[in-house]
């Protein structure tokens, strides 16, 4: 089966002041020769106060296999967590700054739970379990690294339960062109109230993301895919 890769970006900023919008997010999605899926991210929030490196991979199903997160906040690394999903439980991970032993912990799994990582690119493979064909609200759960908005903290997470509705297909355009997308409208509670997405081709990444509480939008701002044959180019 031959690889599929696509590498892009996006930008960020108030929804009413593109003026003031900045580099957010780079990535790598690749749909693998077995057909799972795996994004790699780095994302820099404004002024570097929190920057954050995800690598994270889901079967052809969708379903969460492994992750690797590494948080910076300000000028101090808080340290990394490694997860990997066995049977019903999720193995975690968690490698302090200062060297401390890792904390490993079991935390419940089950075919219903996605893993969530807060990078913007796969924020959409936390709603694979959402039925399209269903209307109304629906629930997903979720075992996040942080209950914070931004996840600027680093723990082994805790499971949200969160409502989300499909809204349908729709064709946008953000500056990375024109993309058929499933639209989704989650509803995030006081973590960060009402957020549409917006996810689009094989790898669902995210096209757009907008966050109504606080007024801001991600949009693609580049995006190029490239599919390598499984046939040798030459002898290795």
């Amino acid at each position: 089966m031959p690889l599929t890769r696509t590498i892009g970006s996006y930008i960020m900023g108030p929804s009413n002041d593109r003026s003031k919008w900045v580099e957010w997010e780079q990535f790598i999605a690749t749909t693998n020769p077995d057909g799972s899926h795996t994004a790699q991210t780095m994302t820099r929030f404004p002024g570097t106060s929190l920057v954050r490196h995800v690598t994270q991979t889901v079967d052809a199903d969708f379903m969460p296999m492994d992750g690797y997160l590494r948080l910076f906040v300000g000028n101090e690394y808080q340290g990394a967590l490694v997860r990997r999903v066995v049977g019903d439980s999720v193995t975690s991970l968690l490698l302090a700054p200062d060297g401390r032993p890792i904390d490993e912990a079991a935390l419940p799994g089950g075919p219903d739970l996605v893993l969530g990582y807060h990078p913007t690119a796969v924020e959409g493979w936390k709603f694979t379990k959402c039925d399209r064909s269903v209307s109304g609200t629906q629930q997903v759960r979720i075992l996040t690294t942080s209950a914070t908005w931004n996840g600027g903290q680093m723990t082994h997470g805790r499971e949200v339960t969160l409502d989300i509705e499909y809204l349908g297909e729709k064709e946008i355009e953000v500056p990375a062109g024109t993309f058929l997308c499933d639209h989704y409208l989650w509803h995030t509670g006081a973590i960060d109230a009402d957020i549409e997405v917006w996810t689009t081709g094989q790898d669902r990444i995210c096209a757009k993301v907008v966050g109504h509480a606080k007024g801001v939008t991600y949009e693609l701002a580049t995006h190029d895919q490239r599919t390598f044959s499984d046939a040798p180019e030459f002898d290795f």
